[in-house]
C-alpha cells in the first residue's frame, strides 16, 4: 500500500478530474498512474502548469497514460418502450497522442510560443499511449448480464447521487441484449423521482440519471478496474465509481468463493489527523508548485516505508508525517478513508500456484476471471475514498 494508484475521470460530476484528490494522491503514493484523455491531459497541464507536470513525471511521482480513443454508450429510440443501448469503442481520424498534444500546445502556447517545440518532445517522451481493448466491451457485456452485481451497483449509485429518493424494494434494473446486439433495460427505478433528488446537486443541462447514464458509469469504472490491475496499482475514483468498483470486487469474490459473504473481506481504515490538503487545493488556497514542495519534502518518507513492515499503526504514523512538511504543517487536520481488501482471507491466494488458480477462475465468466486472475497474483484493489464506502458493497 501507499506504493502506487490509478486515478481517472471523475465520473460525469462536477469537473473532468478531482484536483484535490489527486494533489493527496501525489503526496500519499509513491507513484500516481493518471488515466488521460484529450479533455484530461488538457485540464492537467492548465491546472498543474507545464513545468510542474514535467518535473512530477521527471520524480517518478507522475506517470501519464493517454488513451488515444474512447468508450462510449449509444442509445437508440431514447424514452420510447424501443430503448435499447449499445457499448462502443470510437477513434477519430488521426486519433493520437502526437496529435492531440501538438493542437492543445498550440493553442496553450502558440503555434511559435517560446519553447513550444521542446515541451512537446518532453510530453512525448513521458507520455504512455495506448488504446481501450475491444475485450474490454466483451468484458462489460458479460457485467451487464449478472444480476446481482447490478443491482448492487444501482442501488449504491442511487443512494450516492439521490439520497432523497426511496427506491423500490426489491430493485429492480434487468439487462437482457436481443439477437440484434442491443441491451434493453427492465426496471422499476422512477427516474423522473429520483432526478428530483439528483438534480438539487446537479444541474439538469450537466447530466440527468438514465439506464444509459448508469450504463456509461459502469463501462467507465471497468475500465479503471483493468487498467489499476494491470499496473497493480490501488484506485482513486470518483463518488459513482467507487460505488461500482467495490461492488464488482465483491460479486467476483463471492462468485469465486462458493457464494460466501464478501463484505467480510472489507475493511475501511480511517486516518486521524493528516492534514486538509486537497480542501486546499481545491479552494485555490494552495496551487500544484506548493503540491510539488510536498511531494519532494515527502520523498524520504516513501523510501523509508518500503523497507517495513506494514500494519495499521505504520499506516497512521507515515499519514501523519508525510502531510505535515512543509506548508501542510499549517493546514487544518482531516481524516484519510480507504477501503482495503483483506487479502489473507481471500481462498488460493498467493501460494497457489497459477495453473491452478486459473482454473478456478474458470467457473466464472470470462470477464471475472480476468480480474480474478490478477487479484490472486497479488493486486489489491484498495480505494482512497472521500466518505464511507463499505455500507454500499451489497453483494452478499
Amino acid at each position: 500500500m501507499f506504493d502506487s494508484i490509478c486515478l481517472g475521470r471523475n465520473d460525469f460530476l462536477g469537473g473532468t478530474i478531482d484536483f484535490g484528490r489527486l494533489a493527496e494522491a501525489l503526496v500519499f503514493y509513491r507513484q500516481v498512474h493518471f488515466l488521460a484523455d484529450r479533455e484530461t491531459f488538457a485540464s492537467l497541464v492548465r491546472t498543474c502548469g507545464i513545468d510542474v507536470v514535467l518535473e512530477l513525471s521527471d520524480l517518478g511521482a507522475l506517470h501519464i497514460h493517454y488513451s488515444e480513443n474512447l468508450t462510449a454508450v449509444g442509445t437508440l429510440d431514447i424514452s420510447t418502450p424501443a430503448e435499447r443501448h449499445a457499448l462502443a469503442i470510437i477513434k477519430g481520424q488521426h486519433q493520437n497522442f502526437l496529435t492531440d498534444a501538438t493542437q492543445f500546445l498550440d493553442s496553450y502556447c502558440g503555434s511559435s510560443g517560446k519553447g513550444r517545440s521542446k515541451t512537446l518532445r518532453q510530453f512525448t517522451r513521458i507520455v504512455e499511449s495506448f488504446e481501450h481493448s475491444a475485450e474490454l466491451l466483451d468484458h462489460v457485456r458479460l457485467d451487464l448480464l449478472d444480476p446481482t452485481y447490478i443491482r448492487a451497483s444501482v442501488g449504491g449509485i442511487l443512494a450516492s447521487l439521490a439520497a432523497d429518493y426511496a427506491p423500490p424494494d426489491p430493485l429492480v434494473f434487468d439487462i437482457t441484449r436481443g439477437a440484434d446486439g442491443f441491451f434493453r433495460v427492465t426496471t422499476n427505478v422512477d427516474f423522473a423521482a429520483a432526478n428530483v433528488s439528483y438534480h438539487r446537486r446537479v444541474i439538469p443541462e450537466h447530466s440527468t440519471l438514465s439506464p444509459a447514464f448508469l450504463i456509461a458509469q459502469l463501462l467507465g469504472t471497468r475500465a479503471s478496474l483493468e487498467a489499476a490491475s494491470r499496473l497493480s496499482a490501488d484506485l482513486c475514483l470518483g463518488p459513482v465509481s467507487s460505488v461500482i468498483g467495490a461492488n464488482k470486487i465483491a460479486s467476483l469474490i463471492k462468485a469465486h468463493e462458493n457464494n460466501t459473504a464478501a463484505r467480510q473481506h472489507f475493511t475501511e481504515m480511517v486516518i486521524g489527523n493528516a492534514r486538509a490538503i486537497g480542501d486546499a487545493v481545491t479552494s485555490g488556497e494552495r496551487n500544484f508548485a506548493d503540491v510539488l514542495k510536498l511531494v519532494k519534502a515527502g520523498q524520504k518518507f516513501k523510501e523509508w516505508l518500503k523497507n517495513q513492515n506494514q500494519s495499521f499503526d505504520l499506516y497512521q504514523e507515515y499519514c501523519r508525517e508525510v502531510t505535515r512538511v512543509a506548508w501542510a504543517d499549517k493546514l487544518p487536520p482531516k481524516a484519510m478513508r480507504w477501503l482495503l481488501i483483506n487479502a489473507a482471507n481471500i481462498a488460493v491466494g498467493a501460494t497457489t500456484s497459477p495453473p491452478i488458480a486459473l482454473a478456478i477462475g474458470s467457473v466464472l465468466s470470462a470477464a471475472d476471471s480476468f480480474l480474478l486472475d490478477r487479484l490472486l497474483k497479488g493486486w489489491r484493489p484498495n480505494q482512497f475514498v472521500d466518505g464511507p464506502l463499505r455500507d454500499f458493497v451489497k453483494v452478499d
